[in-house]
Parts: structure tokens; sequence; C-alpha cells
């Protein structure tokens, strides 16, 4: 077995490196989408991934990322696994534990103190991550919305709009003002919805709605939306009338779907969410973990290191990697 970084691929990988994509996670990552992260962020490392190679064909992968995170003493570079992979066929074998252990080295030769992941909880991995000294830090918080759906007849708010790509730059400037003197995820202070949007992963006028007052940005929502269900992970307001607004606007877009909101939206403000209008987890099955690349660590350290459980902890859906 070779271990190969992304630029030591050769075209005829192209297939398989998608196929492992496809195969672990539904979609694919397109090598012009990397590039353009690559040339509009710092997100990636300069080797981007780690890729399992026997003979011509690729069996594993992992991307690193490296973003800046605030702890309790300060903000700092963390790593970042995403996208970890192994050909159902040749599951078990020991493959995924080596391009990991491989990553653990290069990021602690690079001076990264700790690193982390997402993953589900009942997916076999998790145990792979906990023997590799991961421990589980934090679950997103679900309200779900069970009552009467919007009346079809209802209207959107006056100051609401769908979000243009002239209001990227100062949707990312609201960010992180409003931001300031939180704890956890700390994103580039620019370009990173304007890089996402050139990458093809961001449609501002489908996915955003932004709130404005006299003239000035006052919140946006990202959502997600299906035929199915509409779902909130990302909510920014300057005042709690500005977030009820954007939260009704999120029940007006699912037209009588299934609509929610997770992440740190919900436990930010709880009596918004409350039942019977509402259904309540504390948790998901999808969870964030997080490891020290100096040593074994508890769950409870890995928690109080990290602040998951600091109210000032903030985690919103482009906080996910």
């Amino acid at each position: 077995m070779r271990v190969l970084t992304f630029d030591e691929l050769s075209p005829s990988m192209e297939a398989d490196r998608a196929l492992l994509q496809v195969a672990a996670f539904g979609g694919v990552f397109p090598r012009r989408s990397i590039e353009i992260w690559r040339s509009g962020s710092t997100v990636f490392t300069d080797y981007v991934g780690l890729f399992a190679a026997e003979g011509d064909r690729l069996v594993a992968q992992v991307y690193v990322l490296r973003m800046p995170y605030t702890f309790r003493d300060g903000t700092e570079i963390i790593s970042g696994l995403a996208g970890v992979a192994t050909r159902p066929d040749r599951g078990r074998g020991g493959i995924a534990r080596a391009i990991l252990t491989e990553a653990h080295r290069r990021e602690r030769a690079a001076g990264v103190r700790f690193i982390s992941l997402w993953t589900n909880r009942s997916w076999g991995a998790h145990r792979l991550y906990e023997t590799l000294g991961y421990r589980d830090i934090y679950s997103s918080p679900w309200a779900i919305h069970q009552g009467p759906p919007a009346p079809a007849s209802s209207r959107r708010r006056p100051g609401l709009a769908s979000a243009r790509v002239s209001d990227l730059r100062e949707i990312e400037r609201l960010h992180c003002r409003e931001a300031g003197g939180q704890l956890g995820f700390c994103r580039e202070p620019n370009g990173y919805l304007r890089t996402a949007r050139r990458a093809g992963e961001l449609h501002p006028e489908k996915a955003l709605v932004v709130a404005r007052e006299r003239g000035a940005l006052v919140g946006y929502a990202h959502i997600d939306r299906t035929p199915y269900r509409t779902i909130c992970g990302e909510m920014v307001a300057t005042s709690l009338r500005t977030r009820r607004a954007l939260i009704a606007e999120v029940g007006r877009l699912a037209r009588g779907a299934v609509y929610g909101f997770q992440h740190t939206p919900v436990s930010d403000v709880p009596r918004l969410f409350r039942p019977p209008a509402y259904a309540l987890s504390p948790r998901a099955w999808w969870g964030y973990m997080g490891a020290s690349l100096s040593g074994e660590w508890s769950r409870r350290e890995a928690v109080r290191r990290f602040a998951t459980d600091d109210p000032r902890f903030l985690c919103l859906a482009g906080d996910r990697f």
C-alpha cells in the first residue's frame, strides 16, 4: 500500500476518488472545487489530503483542513479531518487507521496541537476514532416544528429577501461581528461564502435569506430545502425581533413540509423552540470529536479544552466539515 497526497494522484485515479466520496457520503468533491478553495482560502493543508493506493486503485482517503478555533485562552489553528472513507470491500484491514496515523504525524510536525472531525456516532468508524484518541465533545441540538404549517397565502415579511451575490461580503462581516466574544469555530474573516459560491457549493438566492432595517443588514439565515423538509442550521441576528422574523420565514418557505433548526441557534435562545410547537432533542447521531496530538485524554478533559459546554460556544451549519 502507498500513501499519496492529493497532488500525487494520477488522472486515472479520479474515478476511484469519486467512488470513495460518493459511496461514503453520496456526493462528489470535484477537483475544480478543491482548487478554488486552495486559491481562495487557507482551509486546506498544503497536501490537501492523504490517499491509500493499492496499485493504481485508491482504497481509502482523508482530507485534512486547518482552521482557527477559539479556546478559552485564545485562538489557534487546529486540524480537521473530512471525508474519511474506505472502499466497502477493503474495510477492517487497518487502511483507515494507517492514513489517519500519518495525518496525525504530519499535523504534529506542523506544530498543530489539536485535531477534530465530525462523524456519526452509530457508525463503526466511531470506535476507530476513539482508539486513536478522539473523544465525543459536541452533538447538535435539534428543534423540529410539529405544529400547523404557515398559511399558503402568507407573504414574506417586510425587510426580508433572498440574498444576492452582492450581499455575501456584508453577510461575512455581520457573522464576524456577531461572533466576537464567542468560543469555538472562527471562520476566516473574509471570503468564506464568496469562495463557496465560486466552488459551486452555495447558491445565495436559494440558500440564504437576509433581514434589513433601514437598508442595514441585521440578520441572515442559511436554509437547506428539499420537497420533504426544510432545515436551518445557521442563523445570525442582531435582535430577538429579527430572529423571530427569520424563524417565521423558515416556516413559510417550508410550505407545509417538516422544518427544523439545529446547532447553537437552537440552544442560544431555547425559549423560541418550546413544545408543543417543537419537538426537541439535545443531541443528534452526528457529533464532533476532538483529539490531542500530544497524548491521551478523557472525554471530560476534551470537552473542557474545546469549551463545547460553555454558553459562549458557537457552532453553525457552515462549521460542519
